[in-house]
């Protein structure tokens, strides 16, 4: 293993901001200017060090070129290397950093950064490979530092066992003094899992490619490592604001595709969606490579397609001003596209092409902006060459490399592009101009620039967290209210008409509680290898558990404790347990101790801000109007400050609601000088047997008692939605005879009880048998199409009618019987599935039939046969789609 801290030959390097020599803009083909021909030189050498990471250009087994993928952030690339320029000029003396870390073979370096005095470089490195080890005994990516005034170079985390335990990249400094970066230790994950009674592990991302990277931070000596955010993908390249938060990429892959930028506090609270959810969708969407921050605060890095070209334009976004590339914050509902242009800004002023066309002005690999006030960057650029083939029976001339002019571009015979030839520059936007830095190189590729002066420091953003909530492993979430649908009243009544029990009763209010669910991580097959089968029909939902339900407030308001540290989403229900909402199909999060505070709902797809605080439409709940009294017609005691929600009333009176894994509901806001009280109702795990066995229900006996942070529910078809067709439903006279057997299984059977073959009720089988596929047959039978059977001479077979055509052979001439006569093609019957994993409310043949009766339709009256806490029950597996199982490690061998 490397030894942690190495002392470097040159020491203290000379970090003043003066400016000295003019040089000659170097590089052939192009007419010697950045981005094309005619621009002079600028005269002014930047004397400060600069740092850059080089590498071979990447090519494949047969020598062709490879564009970088992005997205695949734990890839091992042998052969680059770190370098340190004393100034920022050719002829500087340069010493190669990285290279001092190991003693031989080929190690991989990224993610260069600079701390902002200009002293100091943290990366990500790699060891070189192993002979003749597995891969996941390889070495893990580390974070490393190199401090410029003593020479010393230093992995952070200095003991082997803790640095390889995991993949560390992307390493930025926060001005409290720790460092933040992108990981797939999973840290406090693994404790959750451990407090779960779960293996620990470090989760697989939903794209399917290996351990989630997720933000941590840690101090400069690499202790105190934290979690910052629980995303069940990617999340990297953090990025510090100056106002003091983050800016990062995440991956969003929920039943989603989605690639954009969020934002959070340093501490990993505020998590918020921040830019391009919308319009960086789709493999064929550019995307900026290497991003950094101007120091105006735009958002710069090159800008190409993901999975095709080595290099791209300059392009700086206005993540500031705008949510998505063609919508600014100022537009509030989808066809207000008045104020909107472009966020995204060329700074070339020579178009660089990056559609697959020859980009006569060249291409950019890799940049760094200046903070001198100079309004320039550092980058990597190569000027446009073409290949001209040899011709050696006219004039013997060999293959040879020729500049991208406009007589070489309008040629019979197109050249083909030759490979790039990048240097580093001095780019001026001001004036366009640009001077040598390193001249251009063969062969040669340059993936991370930054510049060591020193810049203006960002105030740390402190928390803000209630230290009381922390200490319990709770945050709080704040809806306004679930009828505020971008900016829109989404209720048929009015939120401020269904707030006023005078008006309307608990029933009628068509949201009634909140329902949170938590993301169940997978393990990595060497931890677990269970079949996909066990998702059952709802691979797309992956695994789900319930933490708990929440009355919403009249005025459709939400305010109570949710588990910190964990992946979570929510749905809303009726009276009934049935979501009535679209799938929230991206995850939140609170840290402990933290509030976060939502406006409302969000209709998927609609390009309306969201998430932002100070962007997207006003918010639809105000709150109450006056200080001291209650709202009208509700409980004098509950009385109101201005502006707060009826949730933000009763958490400040009675508390802030603390979720339970049953649905209960009191009325707790009606005044009853104005008329009854609403009747109290609940659900309950415990009402669904009898003689309820607590080990079967799907939450623990303690969690039904009082709810903490730990608590889950965990549905399994097998173990908990089987048994209902199983209980014994029976009819019993005075005497205790029985007068009828209404178990499910009794009728819904292919065998009687005489034991004869029969035809299942309803053509629905909801017996636990077998057959030829991994999931019983009652589970088949309610949630996929079918066909209609009968007995034939004691057989249940298929039942077989005619199509309305006849068999034909290869000429399309019909096929006779011995008669003479076409044979019918015979075709199945379907019987209509009378579930759907898309929910409950979809799912209106199952509970129509349970809960009405029409003898016009029916044979048998199903009423009352289920009671509610049953019904709840299967309503909420529906809902969180109808998985077969929904804990990797419950699942058989």
């Amino acid at each position: 293993m490397t030894t942690p801290s190495r002392q470097l030959r040159w020491r203290a390097l000379p970090l003043a901001l003066a400016t000295a020599l003019g040089l000659a803009a170097c590089g052939g083909g192009g007419g010697g200017g950045l981005s094309g021909g005619g621009q002079e030189p600028d005269p002014v050498v930047v004397d400060l060090p600069i740092a850059y990471i080089e590498r071979a250009l990447p090519r494949d087994e047969a020598g062709e070129l490879l564009p970088p993928e992005p997205f695949r952030r734990s890839d091992f690339n042998p052969g680059a290397q770190l370098f340190l320029k004393e100034r920022a000029t050719d002829d500087a003396l340069t010493i190669n950093i990285s290279d001092e870390a190991f003693a031989g073979g080929e190690y991989d370096v990224k993610d260069l950064s600079a701390h902002p005095d200009g002293d100091r470089l943290l990366f990500a490195m790699r060891a070189p490979e192993l002979e003749d080890v597995d891969e996941d005994d390889q070495p893990n990516w580390n974070i490393w530092e190199y401090n410029l005034e003593l020479g010393e170079l230093r992995r952070v985390i200095s003991s082997d066992i803790v640095a390889e335990q995991a993949d560390d990249i992307n390493p930025r400094y926060l001005p409290d003094g720790r460092i933040v970066f992108s990981s797939t230790r999973q840290i406090r994950s693994r404790a959750i899992l451990l407090d779960d009674d779960k293996a620990q592990y470090a989760a697989e991302s939903e794209s399917g490619d290996g351990p989630a990277f997720v933000l941590h931070s840690m101090n400069d000596d690499g202790s105190d490592i934290h979690q910052l955010s629980y995303n069940q993908s990617h999340e990297w390249e953090p990025l510090l604001l100056a106002d003091g938060r983050l800016l990062f990429t995440r991956s969003d892959n929920y039943n989603n595709n989605r690639i954009s930028y969020y934002t959070a506090r340093p501490d990993g609270t505020d998590l918020r969606r921040h830019y391009g959810f919308y319009t960086l969708l789709g493999e064929e969407t550019p995307w900026l490579f290497n991003p950094e921050l101007m120091p105006d605060g735009r958002l710069v890095g090159i800008y190409k397609p993901r999975e095709s070209l080595l290099g791209g334009d300059l392009v700086a976004i206005n993540h500031t001003d705008y949510v998505e590339s063609n919508r600014s914050i100022a537009s509030v509902s989808e066809d207000d596209t008045e104020a909107d242009a472009a966020a995204l800004d060329t700074l070339t002023v020579l178009p660089v092409m990056i559609d697959g066309s020859v980009s006569r002005h060249g291409e950019f690999s890799a940049l760094a902006p200046l903070y001198d006030g100079t309004n320039r960057l550092l980058v990597s650029w190569s000027q446009c060459r073409l290949i001209e083939p040899a011709n050696p029976e006219v004039d013997g001339s060999e293959e040879r490399y020729v500049p991208c002019t406009e007589a070489n571009l309008a040629l019979e015979e197109p050249l083909e592009p030759a490979p790039p030839v990048y240097g580093l520059w001095l780019y001026n936007l001001d004036d366009n101009l640009q001077q040598p830095v390193i001249v251009p190189k063969e062969d040669v590729y340059y993936t991370d620039l930054v510049t060591l002066e020193p810049r203006a420091p960002v105030e740390y953003l402190a928390p803000d967290v209630d230290p009381d909530l922390a200490e319990e492993g709770v945050g709080v979430l704040h809806i306004s209210s679930v009828y505020d649908m971008d900016g829109e009243d989404s209720s048929n009544a009015g939120y401020n008409n269904l707030r006023d029990p005078a008006q309307f009763t608990a029933a009628e209010r068509p949201a009634r509680f909140l329902r949170l669910l938590k993301a169940v991580s997978l393990p990595p097959d060497d931890i677990l290898d269970f079949p996909g089968s066990a998702f059952g029909f709802s691979g797309g939902q992956r695994f789900k558990e319930i933490l708990g339900y929440v009355p919403i407030e009249p005025d459709g308001s939400v305010k109570t404790l949710v588990p910190a540290d964990v992946a979570f989403t929510v749905s809303i229900v009726d009276a009934n347990g049935q979501r009535i909402s679209d799938r929230h199909e991206h995850w939140l999060q609170v840290r402990p101790g933290e509030t976060f505070e939502c406006q409302g709902c969000h209709q998927d797809g609609s390009p309306i801000p969201h998430g932002r605080t100070n962007a997207g439409p006003q918010k639809l709940n105000t709150g109450a109007t006056t200080t001291g009294v209650p709202f009208p017609n509700t409980e004098p005691a509950l009385f109101a400050d201005m502006g707060e929600t009826m949730a933000e009333v009763y958490a400040r009176i009675a508390g802030i609601r603390t979720p339970s894994v049953d649905i209960e509901y009191t009325d707790d806001w009606t005044d009853p000088a104005v008329r009854a009280k609403d009747e109290s109702f609940s659900y309950r795990y415990a009402a669904i047997y009898d003689t309820p066995d607590p080990t079967k229900l799907p939450a623990s006996e303690l969690c039904q008692q009082s709810w903490s942070a730990e608590c889950r529910t965990v549905i399994h078809y097998p173990e908990h939605i089987q048994p209902l067709w199983e209980k014994p439903r029976v009819v019993l006279d005075d005497a205790g005879a029985i007068l009828a057997d209404n178990t499910c299984t009794s009728c819904h059977n292919t065998v009687d009880v005489d034991g004869l073959v029969q035809v299942p009720a309803g053509q629905l089988d909801l017996t636990a048998t077998e057959n030829n596929s991994p999931h019983i047959t009652s589970y088949r039978k309610l949630l996929a199409t079918h066909f209609e059977q009968e007995v034939v001479e004691g057989v249940l077979q298929d039942v077989l009618i005619e199509s309305g055509e006849f068999e034909r052979d290869e000429e399309g001439e019909l096929i006779l019987d011995a008669e003479g006569n076409p044979i019918p093609i015979l075709v199945r019957v379907p019987v209509g599935r009378l579930m759907t994993p898309a929910g409950a409310i979809f799912s209106g043949r199952f509970f129509n039939r349970m809960n009405q009766f029409d003898q016009e339709d029916a044979t048998f009256d199903h009423r009352g046969l289920l009671n509610a806490s049953e019904q709840k029950l299967i309503s909420e597996w529906l809902d969180i789609g109808a998985q077969y199982y929904n804990d990797p490690f419950d699942v058989p061998d």
